[in-house]
């Protein structure tokens, strides 16, 4: 199909949906070289977002699109993955499955729909140090509905992490909200308040307890999900969960919030601290340890059930599958494994769409007792074997496999397949999950109709050329040349455009897409056919004009499709000369 003609369709339907224009904000978030302070008089070299450890918390309305402008100012490529949030995989941040990682210098706009309420976090999904750095973020998604939520009077997020200095410094240990024990500011409450506490253990290596002395915590969210409420008086949290308490402040005291290492409660790594109004007793020692926490009721999944409705366990699953975690050593060192098989040389689990998936997580004995919290991503797990039955399971992205021979060295989940794609899998703990301890489930079809399989395709659900650039920083300094690539149907002919605006807010045209680039600005780039495997490239050359330093293009194309309307928009993409 000409240009031209492409062109005339699309503007068309341009005009008549103008009137829709309303400008959505956008959050910009930086991951950049930095020094923060972890305790009074100490401060560390690491990789933060906005400069800030932990990053910023982002907060949306459930129904609201949440609109991130993630510059990657880092030596290495980077993406952000949005954990536990079942986006569309082409905003999941995996390099390589969702499209290649944002190279230095460079910057990618993600455009996140149907965000599901509670609490989340935010932090890049490639090998190396980056999340150990300090590169995380906390995402909170509130209900629609007030109602849909316990009532409480205040709030406090609280971060955990271990510090181990990847990129060298003098300080390693364990944080709360980025600060050692001596760094805390006290957490303000007065008598006859509940306080919600959102716990979020966003660790590289390390499983918690935690615990607040003197006071029972009432669960009422597990990974952003709503449960049951359960008393109890610590909470086992693994790498990458999340928790939600509520605490009825009817003690007045200065109390110590405190965290251990899972398999020793009896020592304090850290701890925060809750101070009532009015009162002035002396803050507890860091080392202090509460009874809370060392032999309080511990949280356990058999406690939990769902509390609003959920799909059901059933006795017939479409696929079973076992996943047992293993290690072994090896000429290139100790391998993490699932079934044998270390990352990237695995055979993923085949599903399909709608597929009710059961799968049982099996950690044997081993000399050294090993814990793994297991992560899926794209979908929820519904736990087997606890109080909500086969009726009301809860619902998890995340679950702590315990070593072998304990309660809980094995857990039995079911997965609705509803988010076509290929989804990692894998241990959230970095160093397992770096040694390989991390493989796929891919979809079988074409959910979009749009010629490319679902286990291969960048945007399996949006029928849409794909549009990608390199992940590497030379590609986009003077002199250099590279390429545009793009992924689309098979033979069918694709032109790409370029501009130096966006519109406010991306204008949903359908049934062409969305548009992103104003094409009042923008000029031609190239155009292309398809090959036969489903992707194409468009050269460039940049010019040797230190006055294009900074030039700041956004590339978005049109594919012809033999779908209804003839024409899809692309994807969107930025592109930043160096």
């Amino acid at each position: 199909m000409p240009k031209c003609v492409l062109e005339k369709t699309l503007m068309v339907a341009v005009l008549s949906a103008t009137s829709l224009l309303a400008q959505t904000p956008v959050v910009d978030l930086t991951a950049a070289p930095g020094t923060v302070q972890v305790a009074p008089g100490v401060q560390v070299q690491g990789w933060f977002y906005n400069g800030t450890l932990p990053g910023p918390t982002l907060r949306v309305t459930e129904g609201q699109t949440l609109r991130v402008r993630f510059h990657n100012k880092l030596p290495d490529p980077s993406t952000v993955h949005w954990h536990g949030q079942p986006v569309r995989l082409g905003l999941d941040g995996v390099p390589g499955i969702s499209r290649p990682a944002v190279a230095p210098g460079q910057e990618f706009l993600y455009e996140l729909d149907g965000l599901v309420p509670g609490t989340y976090w935010f932090h890049p999904h490639v090998h190396g140090t980056q999340v150990d750095a300090g590169l995380h973020g906390v995402l909170i998604v509130d209900p629609a509905k007030s109602s849909n939520d316990p009532p409480f009077d205040l709030e406090e997020t609280i971060v955990l992490d271990d510090w181990r200095n990847p990129l060298g410094g003098g300080f390693s240990g364990h944080l709360v909200n980025g600060r050692s024990s001596a760094g805390q500011t006290p957490v303000a409450v007065k008598n006859g308040q509940s306080l919600r506490l959102r716990f979020v253990n966003a660790s590289a290596v390390s499983n918690y307890v935690v615990a607040l002395d003197g006071h029972p915590m009432t669960v009422t969210h597990a990974d952003g999900n709503r449960v049951r409420p359960v008393v109890v008086q610590a909470i086992p949290i693994g790498i990458g969960e999340r928790y939600d308490v509520i605490v009825d402040c009817n003690n007045p005291g200065t109390w110590s919030l405190a965290v251990s290492a899972i398999d020793n409660r009896t020592q304090t790594l850290a701890r925060a601290v809750v101070k009532y109004a009015g009162q002035n007793q002396p803050i507890p020692p860091e080392t202090f340890v509460p009874t809370n926490l060392s032999s309080g009721t511990l949280l356990s999944y058999a406690q939990l059930a769902a509390f609003h409705a959920v799909l059901p366990i059933t006795p017939t699953p479409d696929r079973s599958y076992v996943a047992t975690l293993g290690m072994r050593g090896g000429r290139n060192g100790m391998q993490f494994t699932i079934n044998g098989q270390a990352w990237p040389n695995v055979t993923p689990f085949a599903v399909s769409a709608n597929d009710q998936v059961e799968l049982t997580m099996t950690n044997p004995p081993m000399m050294m007792p090993m814990y793994h919290p297991m992560h899926v991503h794209g979908h929820f797990f519904r736990l087997i074997g606890t109080a909500g039955g086969t009726t009301a399971p809860p619902i998890k992205d995340t679950v702590l496999v315990r070593p072998g021979g304990q309660v809980g060295s094995s857990v039995r989940v079911q997965m609705l397949m509803d988010n076509p794609g290929s989804w990692l899998f894998h241990c959230h703990d970095v160093d397992h999950m770096t040694q390989g301890m991390m493989t796929r489930f891919d979809y079988g079809g074409d959910a979009d109709a749009d010629g490319v399989a679902n286990a291969v395709d960048m945007e399996p659900t949006l029928a849409s050329p794909v549009v990608t650039t390199s992940d590497q920083a030379a590609a986009f300094t003077l002199g250099a040349t590279g390429q545009i690539d793009v992924q689309w149907t098979p033979g069918q002919p694709f032109v790409l455009f370029a501009g130096g605006k966006e519109l406010p807010t991306p204008l949903p045209l359908q049934p062409f897409g969305r548009l992103v680039l104003d094409l009042g600005s923008s000029i031609y780039f190239g155009g292309t056919v398809v090959s036969s495997q489903g992707t194409a490239s468009l050269p460039y050359a940049i010019p040797q004009l230190p006055s294009l330093v900074g030039l700041r293009l956004g590339l978005q194309g049109i594919g012809a499709t033999p779908l209804v309307g003839g024409l899809r928009l692309s994807t969107y993409q930025i592109l930043t000369v160096r």
